[in-house]
């Protein structure tokens, strides 16, 4: 009797964490930059449970990514044509004894929902406190980087993250490092040469720092580091990218919409340096060790989207309408688009030039401050 009730003392939460999960699923459909801030949270269950069963539940156009996350076992796509029912019924004849909801839309609650798991694990995404960000400006409730956000999430599992656990990571595989070099030696450029990526692109154009920008600056870095521009990004960002090539002066490669999820990776990590506005390939950059500067304008790095590299830079002019959406998404309420029109490439430049001369971080007033937000 007595251990009876020592064992109902203990809260049931506990209960469920005490027990080992042989087979898991994370659910994270979309999109890029998402997929890749799972990473650390996938690792950190896989250092937890090694021998459980990972298994992570994401839209098929993302299936060539999501297999680059160290840890896990198995990829199971979703095809938002093929509708909830075929999903759902592949989650549940995988039997799961634990599902993490990493999405928390109205889909991946279905998903998770019906998918017959012992426990189901959501993330909060705090959108109170990013909302006052966006309308309060200054607002006393305090964000969270997307990585915490999950980690949090995990903690229920009692998962708890280390300190090295924050930083994303990709597997860039020495085939794909091999095709990408076929491929810029096809193009003229050798071993050893220094290439400059830049990611003109963005899911929404508010979020895009201008053309003539990015034309000016890889005009720049070719000039004085006779550089090789490498242009990146997905098939929607093609137009923006060969924008940007027909603007510069010099010559450019452009890859937007020409390279395969599975082989970004390798051509991210192929590059000295990183441009980006603010979206996936940003993360990418930082996943696999490349420095990244990232350029913020209707968004901002204290939403919880910053790049978490230890050489990275979240670059905003932190004007005081800034952030003025959640992703982006709003025109310029004020007509004028200076979060990112009044950012000059010489500000960009200087980033890149520190990031190139030097192996140690940059200092801390490169990366935009909260102000307490």
């Amino acid at each position: 009797m007595r251990t009876t009730l020592f064992i109902l003392s203990i809260p049931v939460s506990t209960l469920l964490t005490m027990q080992t999960p042989s087979r898991i699923l994370i659910i994270r459909l979309s999109s890029l930059g998402d997929i890749v801030l799972t990473s650390p949270a996938v690792r950190a269950v896989r250092r937890v449970w090694p021998d459980a069963r990972m298994v992570m539940a994401v839209k098929r156009a993302y299936e060539p990514l999501a297999r680059l996350l160290p840890g896990l076992d198995e990829v199971i796509p979703f095809e938002a044509a093929e509708g909830l029912g075929r999903m759902i019924g592949r989650v549940r004849r995988e039997r799961f004894d634990v599902i993490v909801d990493l999405q928390a839309t109205l889909r991946s609650r279905v998903i998770a929902a019906l998918g017959g798991a012992r426990r189901v694990i959501r993330y909060r995404k705090r959108r109170l406190a990013r909302m006052g960000m966006v309308y309060g400006r200054k607002a006393s409730i305090q964000t969270r980087h997307t990585v915490d956000l999950y980690f949090a999430a995990l903690a229920r599992l009692g998962v708890s993250p280390s300190p090295l656990d924050r930083r994303p990571e990709l597997i860039v595989h020495p085939a794909a490092q091999q095709e990408v070099d076929l491929r810029l030696r096809a193009s003229g450029v050798m071993p050893g040469q220094t290439v400059i990526g830049l990611a003109p692109g963005a899911s929404v154009p508010a979020k895009r720092w201008p053309v003539d920008r990015f034309a000016r600056l890889a005009d720049r870095l070719q000039a004085t580091h006779h550089a090789v521009v490498l242009l990146i990004g997905g098939p929607h960002d093609h137009a923006v990218a060969t924008a940007v090539a027909n603007t510069m002066t010099g010559p450019s490669i452009n890859w937007a919409g020409q390279v395969d999820l599975a082989f970004l990776p390798a051509a991210v990590q192929r590059c000295q340096v990183f441009v980006s506005n603010d979206s996936g390939p940003m993360h990418v950059a930082s996943a696999v060790g490349t420095p990244v500067v990232g350029l913020f304008g209707p968004t901002h790095p204290c939403l919880g989207f910053a790049p978490l590299g230890p050489r990275d830079v979240a670059l905003s002019l932190d004007l005081d309408c800034s952030p003025c959406s959640l992703h982006g998404e709003r025109p310029c309420w004020k007509g004028t688009h200076a979060c990112l029109d009044d950012l000059s490439d010489d500000r960009v430049a200087s980033e890149l030039e520190r990031l190139l001369q030097t192996a140690t971080p940059p200092q801390l007033a490169s990366v935009s401050p909260c102000h307490g937000r």
